[in-house]
């Protein structure tokens, strides 16, 4: 069945660089799939204005790219004096509208995770509930397994078992770091570790 999915991508720093490019990759995967993707940028919606409110309502899924803090999907970063300006937080979690979440960013499952499952106790959200993190240059391994899971949400799977397959496939990835067939690239001890936090971390809510 096809399904439409809304991609917010942010692009200010080197990891939500990394992460704007996957979700271009998304994007492509999805709409081979015969799903309805529209990719975003992120901080050019971070007042949260009608315009991602209309967007929110067009789809049946919400995938965010891009950094996160315990309350808050992070538009744009913290500068000088200046706070964090958030595109979607606690306050603002109404915006989701119930659509299945998945969030690829640190914190994303604490505090926003926590409002969303309040306020919509039939919905499904993904995310960490401590920082999310990749290797830089083993980049490519951890965002096939990112976008791999995202296409399996979209498809159909339930978020409890995208999360268990999640916790498996970075099991799998760290054991490939540290042991397998993947031991001799370049950082592959720190490449196992972040792939184990990952896995440690990854949760669904309600």
């Amino acid at each position: 069945m096809t399904a439409s999915v809304l991609v917010l991508a942010t692009n200010y720093d080197c990891g939500s660089y990394s992460t704007s490019t996957w979700a271009a990759t998304l994007q492509a995967d999805l709409i081979g799939l015969g799903h309805i993707c529209l990719l975003l940028d992120a901080t050019a919606l971070c007042r949260g204005g009608l315009s991602l409110q209309d967007a929110v309502e067009c789809v049946d899924y919400v995938v965010y790219c891009g950094h996160g803090l315990q309350d808050e999907w992070t538009a744009l970063p913290a500068l000088g004096n200046r706070p964090s300006i958030p595109l979607v937080d606690s306050s603002s979690v109404n915006i989701l509208s119930g659509r299945k979440v998945y969030a690829c960013c640190c914190w994303s499952v604490t505090g926003l995770g926590a409002a969303y499952a309040n306020r919509f106790s039939h919905g499904e959200y993904i995310g960490y509930d401590r920082p999310f993190g990749f290797e830089k240059d083993n980049e490519s391994e951890f965002r096939n397994v990112v976008i791999d899971s995202v296409a399996a949400f979209v498809q159909g799977d339930p978020a409890a078992k995208v999360v268990n397959d999640l916790a498996y496939e970075w099991d799998r990835l760290s054991n490939a770091f540290s042991q397998g067939k993947l031991k001799y690239r370049r950082n592959a001890i720190q490449a196992a570790y972040v792939a184990n936090n990952n896995k440690q971390r990854i949760r669904h809510v309600p």
